[in-house]
């Protein structure tokens, strides 16, 4: 019989008046005042009321709650998620009750209550004991005649009271700064001026460890506010006519926050503003944010503690990993309502075709779209791992633009990397992003790669696209399979030199050394990865520079809280670098620069070049160029724009031999430079403008994607 009573007994968690949020299982709550009771199976809702009243030490006659329950909803035969479920009479009241036995993973229940007035009356206990929560309280109510009781002995001002005893109201009389652990702030608390009201609260705060603001709204009214902005607590005080002392006249509280002062204060406080800004401005850069906090502080703050506290708002704003999957659809399709982005997600549906674990999602911004027809036919791709518990991969598509700078394309998050993975990423690019033809593809060797560019009608293949290979991904293959630095330095010498004479010598030093390391590299076409076989498809780029490729999505690795928040600290970067590279350009612009750095240098270095060269005319449009006290030379034709040393057709602007011959012939080297290095193509590139992304609040669902829970092969087997 004993046992059947326990098991008719149910724990029942009441959180008062804070937080509803909602993360990866579902609705949950914080900042609020926690307490417990134990309540039987089958108890009326009039009997639970009258226990929270008692429970809370509210009047019942002039407050009334809302209750509502966390109450699981089945997703899959072994996965639920918690919604957020009214508690309006007993039948709602019973199916609550009823969770634990339908549900014996869930041991206690967890109720959210919303305690509101149902008048302007405000109670305040006679021993002043408990803090009362008035917001709407009307102050003609608190305006009354009161006596005035002073202490005359003590020779000070008193500070007035008024309690409510039987429903009159009545002033009493406590010493000066009173405030202690037995009373707290409460309407119609009484001071003698402004600067014994700020002495009482100061007092107050730093016995319950908080801190607060004050200002002055109006002559005479003054508002006292916790400075973690998101916390409840707040005060109002005005000197009144009828007494003309400084008097309560609205009261907010308890504090919601945490009573403990952090060790890093300073950096929490500061996040605590940044979230201010961040929930209504959400793609702030950090230097935006730096001139917002000098505006509002008077002083500044250093990069990396306003990185930090960036980093804190998007894991409050954003979730932890888990809950990062689920509010992930949101901000892709806030991004896609402000700035045109295009994407395109896989996800495995559940039995519930509501929800869904993640699979991968593609995105492009319109910006890179719009840029990328100003950049030279290229695109190099790579992937990297993410930090974190589902060690996602990260897939990006770079072009590159007129200063060799790469320009961030295209991005994909997958749960692994694979065949299908990258056909999937391809796709995307050539749906989404660039239908151009004679494209060069610089990517790794991987297997998985190679075998979808060769897929029958791959558009990565000619004459769509030319696919070459990364020099430093090939070289990381080589050395796995022979594990011998001498030969890979050798591979590297091979790939890299632009004349095919030292191409073979280097190939036979290694044929010498392992003929199977040579057999090994040549089943590999040349053209594919040595800069020597190359007809200027991949404009000198020999290797992918995976720091630089990389830049624009630097803040993942810190963001190991949220994929949600590594992508817009990514946005972040891709804005903050349209910005700064177009402050470059119309710097170039102003004075009078036509062509961008790669060029602009290589003409210096000619110019400031003290070897003499010797210019032979062979025919019409070839010329032999030579050095007087060397026996090299090199055969230039300006026919079709090529010179012996290859770096000519490389780079396609004009080697040091080209331009010799332009000199002494008195030709303009420029008609001879590809477009792609004009500023003003530069200038098209970044042209593109990117749109505020509205308040996080505002943010649109997007109801083309279910629910996503993360990876499937973090759920059970049975999901």
């Amino acid at each position: 019989m004993a046992i059947e009573t326990v098991r008719e007994k149910v724990m029942v968690l009441c959180h008062l008046n804070g937080y509803i949020k909602y993360g990866a299982d579902g609705v949950y709550y914080e900042g609020s005042i926690l307490k417990k009771i134990t309540i039987m199976r089958k108890t009326a809702l009039s009997r639970l009321l009258d226990r929270l009243y008692q429970l809370f030490g509210l009047d019942k006659q002039k407050s009334e709650f809302k209750i509502f329950g966390k109450y699981p909803v089945d997703v899959s035969p072994d996965l639920f998620t918690y919604v957020h479920f009214p508690v309006l009479n007993d039948s709602s009241l019973e199916t609550m009750l009823e969770v634990p036995r339908n549900h014996p993973s869930v041991n206690n229940l967890e109720f959210y209550l919303e305690a509101q007035p149902t008048s302007d009356a405000v109670v305040v206990p006679v021993t002043c004991s408990s803090p009362l929560e008035s917001p709407d309280s009307s102050s003609k109510r608190q305006r009354i005649t009161q006596q005035e009781i002073v202490d005359n002995n003590s020779g000070s001002a008193g500070i007035l009271v008024k309690v409510v005893n039987s429903g009159a109201l009545k002033p009493c009389l406590l010493p000066r700064l009173w405030i202690d652990d037995d009373h707290d702030m409460h309407l119609g608390l009484c001071f003698k001026d402004r600067d014994e009201l700020k002495k009482a609260v100061d007092w107050w705060c730093i016995r319950r460890r908080r801190n607060c603001i004050v200002r002055e709204t109006e002559k005479e009214m003054y508002t006292f506010e916790c400075v973690r902005w998101k916390c409840k607590w707040s005060l109002r005080a005005a000197r009144m006519e009828e007494h003309g002392l400084v008097e309560i006249t609205k009261y907010t509280g308890p504090h919601t926050c945490s009573h403990e002062y952090p060790n890093d204060f300073e950096s929490e406080f500061a996040a605590d503003e940044i979230e201010r800004v961040v929930r209504i401005q959400p793609t702030l850069s950090i230097a935006e944010l730096k001139k917002w906090w000098k505006e509002k502080t008077g002083y500044e703050l250093q990069t990396s503690k306003m990185r930090d506290g960036k980093l804190e708002v998007i894991k409050r704003v954003f979730g932890d990993e888990d809950q990062s999957f689920r509010v992930m659809p949101k901000l892709i399709s806030a991004f896609h309502s402000s700035n045109g982005l295009l994407v395109d997600w896989q996800y495995d549906l559940f039995p519930n075709p509501d929800f869904a674990s993640f699979r991968g999602v593609f995105w492009s911004f319109s910006q890179s779209i719009e840029g990328f027809q100003h950049c030279r036919p290229l695109i190099v791709v790579d992937t990297k791992s993410l930090n974190g518990k589902y060690q996602l991969k990260l897939m990006i598509a770079s072009g590159v633009d007129a200063a060799n700078k790469f320009f961030p394309l295209a991005f994909a998050v997958t749960k692994e990397v694979s065949t299908d993975s990258w056909r999937w990423f391809f796709t995307k690019i050539r749906e989404k992003v660039t239908q151009r033809k004679d494209l060069c593809l610089i990517s790794s060797p991987l297997r998985d790669i190679v075998a979808v560019v060769n897929e029958p009608g791959s558009l990565w293949q000619e004459p769509w696209a030319h696919h070459k290979f990364c020099l430093n991904h090939l070289r990381s293959q080589f050395l796995g399979v022979f594990r011998d630095y001498n030969l890979e330095s050798l591979v590297e010498q091979a790939g890299s030199t632009n004349q095919k004479e030292e191409f073979d010598s280097y190939m036979n030093d290694i044929k010498e050394k392992n003929p199977e390391a040579w057999k090994w590299l040549d089943q590999i076409p040349r053209h594919k990865w040595a800069l020597a076989h190359d007809s200027g498809l991949r404009y000198g780029i020999i290797e992918i520079d995976r720091e630089a490729l990389f830049a624009v999505c630097r803040g993942f690795p810190y963001c190991t809280v949220a994929m949600t928040g590594g992508v817009m600290l990514m946005f972040d970067e891709l804005r903050s670098s349209f910005d700064k590279s177009l402050s470059s350009i119309y710097s170039s612009l102003n004075r009078g620069v036509v062509y961008t750095e790669p060029f602009m240098d290589k003409l210096e270095e000619f110019m400031t070049d003290s070897i003499p060269y010797v210019i032979t005319q062979l025919e019409r449009d070839s010329f032999k160029v030579s050095e007087s006290s060397e026996k090299e030379e090199w055969i230039v034709q300006l026919n079709v724009s090529t010179c012996t040393c290859r770096k000519f057709q490389s780079y396609k602007f004009p080697c040091l031999h080209a331009l010799a011959v332009f000199e002494k012939l008195k030709i303009n080297p420029l008609q001879y430079v590809d477009e792609c290095y004009t500023v003003e193509q530069y200038c098209k590139t970044y042209a593109a403008t990117f749109s505020p992304v509205p308040d996080v609040a505002a943010w649109p669902e997007d109801c083309r994607v279910p629910t996503l829970f993360p990876p499937s092969q973090q759920l059970s087997p049975n999901t």
